[in-house]
């Protein structure tokens, strides 16, 4: 109960510093700002990390699930060739082409 109460009066003191950051007095100002930097910073580093591990984790259980499921397909016998024989050409065959 007691780091809820400080958790609202955190949100509250944020919220009263932004509407009216242009009259802080000094001090006060000053740790605002340097608030704001960091807070800026550990926002960029944990979306990253947090991006990073949801890519990693998400395409690679799809890519696993995928390789599971396409596993069997491989083993299915294939023909020896693809290879289509064609009659050989002759002499005659060019006199009318079209």
């Amino acid at each position: 109960m007691k780091l809820l109460i400080i958790l609202a009066l955190l949100v509250v003191t944020v919220l009263l510093c932004d509407k009216y950051e242009e009259r802080l007095p000094p001090p006060i100002s000053w740790i605002y700002a340097l608030w704001k930097k960091f807070s800026h910073v550990l926002g960029t580093v944990m979306s990253f990390l947090i991006l990073t591990v949801l890519w990693i984790v998400g395409f690679g259980i799809y890519a696993i699930v995928i390789k599971i499921i396409t596993f069997p397909k491989r083993f299915k016998t294939k023909p020896n060739t693809y290879w289509i024989d064609v009659e050989p050409t002759t002499v005659e065959s060019m006199n009318h082409q079209f």
